[in-house]
């Protein structure tokens, strides 16, 4: 049988149709693969890219500063060359591809030199927090507060070494953990305080205080041993559970311990009158507290009252404090006014009088006493501000005292004895800075072993007294001014051989081979020989000014954490 002559004609017919199909195929697929140098060095960069990245993560670059650039990489990764009939839109596309990779390898060592920075940054704030800290612990007397030293110094000699930013991470966190372990030691401190007056008025009350007395003492050597916020909060809420222990069993004492926290919030009372506080409320308070305790028959009785008065003991505390600074920083900024009242100094060289103790004026400490007054919101904020306050309060008593000490510069001051006694820096070595004198005087182990005129901070820059201590050892620098050019206080990029900065804000010791004389009166405009009437003829931004060799000396004698004492 044959088949029909239309059928095999309609095959021959569709042939050339089907091989115009696989021809286009074939040429779709031959475009698709581009340049192969384009492709290549796409591939290269996108190599070059991803060791970037395992560079800057090996190094200590946040995750989060890495984490956007990562996103754009991985879009790029999803991303495929188009299908084309001719070669150049594929290699436009490996050409882009090569392009946005090359970009985000830049970024990502531009970030390693910003986190590098701004950590740095970071380690040298939180060190400088840590030592302040850690001088407010070791004035308030705490013995323990000494392995802080060790620590503190260790960290400033890494930081001076540190050059990744992993390695001045591990520093921030190691100053801010051991800041935080500070902070908690006082607050332990205080419930180890209150723990200890407890068993007191239990032994008053003919009570058997045996038990409490060796917790109290397993109590202190967890409190000596402690090095985290950790361990402290641990001891406070021991001391706590231990607190209620001792409540529970000392409920036949209530009236005699009603009694002495009556007295005490009686004599809160008369503190917050004193320091000009509205005690009406208060008063109030301890009137009904007493009719209250003088009524109570049953230990329920008791308990409600001793509870009703702790309650209202604790609502004077922060008002107390309150008062008790605001109280203190008045009276401090009137002796400031007081002496400079009646100590000034006529500058024969421009013919103004300036007045003496600027220093702890509004433009010098004073400001930042006010701002910790204003600031304070807990009991530590306002203890701290308290402290802070009677200690600038003794460093101008002794500024006032060495205004008319006629002992030479180099000879032991009385004044410089009394601070030392004031701080606890009677060992080792400690940096003096008379600004009266203008002159600076180390001792070591209370004796004197160098001394040095000086010139300390100008008028509208002074610098800044209080107990400081050596943070940051810089030998060469350069000092770059934060002021804009044509502002009063701007100065020209300045070579520095030796620089020991003490206070936060760019405080330092350091060479001024720019000058020619030092000492009194050269805080203000003067003749200097050097011929450098700009920067030589006034006194410093804050700095304090030595001569070359001196500076060299107190740079290769003295170290990180070295006490600076400064009236």
């Amino acid at each position: 049988m044959t088949c029909p002559a239309i059928s095999r004609g309609s095959t021959y017919k569709k042939l050339p149709a089907l091989f115009a199909v696989a021809l286009l195929l074939s040429l779709l697929l031959s475009a698709c693969g581009g340049d192969a140098q384009t492709q290549q060095k796409a591939n290269q960069n996108k190599t070059n890219f991803d060791n970037a990245i395992a560079h800057a993560q090996s190094i200590g670059v946040p995750d989060s500063l890495l984490q956007p650039i990562i996103q754009q990489s991985q879009q790029l990764n999803k991303s495929n060359a188009p299908l084309a009939l001719v070669d150049q839109p594929v290699t436009d596309y490996y050409s882009n591809l090569a392009q946005r990779y090359q970009m985000l390898t830049l970024q990502v060592q531009g970030l390693e030199v910003q986190a590098t920075q701004q950590l740095d940054y970071q380690a040298a704030q939180d060190l400088q927090t840590f030592g302040t800290v850690l001088s407010q612990r070791q004035a308030q007397g705490f013995v323990s507060a000494q392995k802080f030293s060790d620590i503190l110094t260790q960290q400033q000699s890494k930081l001076n070494q540190a050059k990744l930013p992993k390695d001045y991470a591990l520093i921030s966190n190691q100053a801010q953990t051991s800041t935080a372990a500070l902070r908690m030691m006082g607050p332990a401190n205080d419930k180890l305080n209150s723990f200890r007056s407890l068993v007191s008025q239990l032994k008053a009350s003919k009570l058997d205080t045996m038990a409490a007395d060796k917790q109290i003492n397993d109590d202190v050597t967890l409190f000596r041993a402690a090095n985290t916020s950790e361990d402290f909060t641990k001891l406070i809420g021991q001391i706590n559970a231990q607190t209620t222990q001792l409540n529970t069993l000392s409920t036949q004492a209530i009236p005699y311990v009603g009694a002495a926290k009556l007295q005490q919030l009686s004599d809160n009372i008369k503190q917050m009158k004193q320091y000009g506080v509205n005690t009406t409320s208060y008063e109030k308070k301890l009137q009904d507290d007493k009719t209250a305790l003088d009524s109570a028959k049953s230990l329920s009785d008791f308990l409600k009252v001793s509870s009703r008065i702790d309650s209202d003991l604790s609502s004077t505390e922060l008002p107390m404090l309150s008062g008790k600074a605001n109280y203190l920083l008045k009276q401090f900024h009137q002796k400031v006014k007081q002496f400079g009242d009646t100590h000034q100094f006529h500058d024969t060289f421009n013919g103004v009088t300036y007045r003496m103790g600027f220093e702890y004026d509004t433009l010098g400490v004073g400001e930042d006493l006010d701002a910790a007054v204003a600031a304070a919101q807990t009991k530590d904020d306002y203890l701290g501000a308290i402290d802070w306050i009677n200690y600038e309060t003794a460093h101008l008593k002794a500024n006032a005292d060495n205004y008319n000490d006629k002992t030479p510069f180099n000879q032991p001051h009385a004044t410089d004895q009394r601070l030392m006694q004031l701080h606890g820096a009677t060992s080792g070595k400690v940096i003096i800075v008379s600004l009266t004198e203008q002159a600076v005087r180390v001792y070591q182990d209370g004796k004197l072993i160098r001394a040095t005129q000086i010139v300390t901070g100008q008028y509208d820059k002074p610098s800044v007294p209080g107990l400081w201590h050596i943070f940051v050892r810089e030998s060469p620098t350069v000092f770059k001014s934060t002021e804009p050019k044509g502002s009063a206080l701007w100065y020209p990029d300045t070579k520095i051989k030796y620089a020991m900065e003490y206070h936060e804000g760019g405080y330092f010791f350091h060479d001024s081979w720019w000058r020619a004389v030092y000492g009194p009166g050269k805080q203000f405009p003067h003749y200097d020989p050097s011929g450098d009437e700009t920067f030589g003829g006034t006194g410093s931004h804050g700095c304090f000014n030595m001569p070359p060799d001196e500076a060299a000396w107190l740079y290769n004698n003295t170290g990180y954490n070295t006490p600076v004492i400064v009236y």
